[in-house]
């Protein structure tokens, strides 16, 4: 489905005023359900399975790997089902078929990509000019073609921009819904990046290698964007400069 103004004014009208973006990280399983139960939740890939073992009631549900799509399409499916809305990226339309294609047209909220994180001069003056005609969108771009560009939109009608982690793509979602208070759960990205649940076929990922671009991505959106936005884990690798610490008792019921 297309993601209009018009549906996100109808997605906005029984919205809580903070929401939890629930990751994959170990720390997410400290966050307690009766918390999030009271909240709206963003769950991303493997994370959701937790919330429905406990009852725990799923507004988004975002996947922008194509790899997870591909190799876990069961659960995909489940985790969609039970979801309110359910955003996905273009690259996870890339590895369906044409049937499958289909239904997650009609079904699923499709986030399209405004810029690309690599191209050359042209493509960059391109995206400068984008940023400059439209006050949703901040593109900052490097004169030197091996610098990946840096992005993000506060209204996803327009696009979004994935920054290699689907936590900053959950992050634009929530920013174009206007929560008052946005949370992150499981954002640790620390270590190997493990993932707090078990799978039956290994996912593989890059966030280990794309930690940097990842924090200059997050910095980039908080120099931009002043709303409040706050880290639960208490072994990040995203410094509290960027994303400030929260107590869960700071985190009202």
């Amino acid at each position: 489905m297309e993601i209009t103004k018009q549906k996100i004014d109808e997605i906005k009208k029984n919205l809580s005023n903070e929401c939890i973006i629930y990751l994959s990280g170990p720390s997410s399983l400290q966050t307690p359900v009766d918390l999030m139960r009271s909240k709206s939740v963003l769950s991303v890939n493997g994370s959701a399975g937790y919330l429905i073992d406990n009852d725990v009631p799923i507004f988004a549900y975002v996947v922008c790997d194509g790899s997870f799509y591909k190799n876990c399409k069961d659960l995909f499916i489940k985790y969609s089902s039970y979801a309110k809305y359910t955003f996905i990226s273009e690259n996870v339309l890339e590895e369906a078929n044409a049937e499958e294609r289909e239904l997650l047209i009609n079904n699923c909220f499709i986030l399209r990509d405004f810029c690309k994180s690599r191209g050359g001069l042209g493509r960059k003056i391109r995206y400068f000019i984008k940023s400059i005609c439209n006050e949703n969108i901040f593109i900052k771009c490097s004169k030197n073609r091996k610098v990946k560009t840096i992005a993000f939109s506060t209204d996803v009608s327009y696009g979004h921009f994935g920054s290699a982690t689907v936590a900053f793509s959950a992050l634009q979602i929530a920013i174009t819904l206007r929560f008052k208070k946005i949370i992150f759960s499981g954002l640790d990205l620390n270590n190997l990046c493990e993932r707090f649940y078990s799978e039956v076929r290994t996912q593989p990922t890059t966030l280990p290698s794309d930690l940097q671009y990842i924090i200059k991505s997050l910095s980039f959106l908080k120099e931009k964007y002043h709303g409040e936005i706050y880290n639960l884990s208490k072994k990040t690798a995203i410094p509290y400069n960027i994303i400030p610490f929260i107590n869960m008792d700071d985190v009202t019921g």
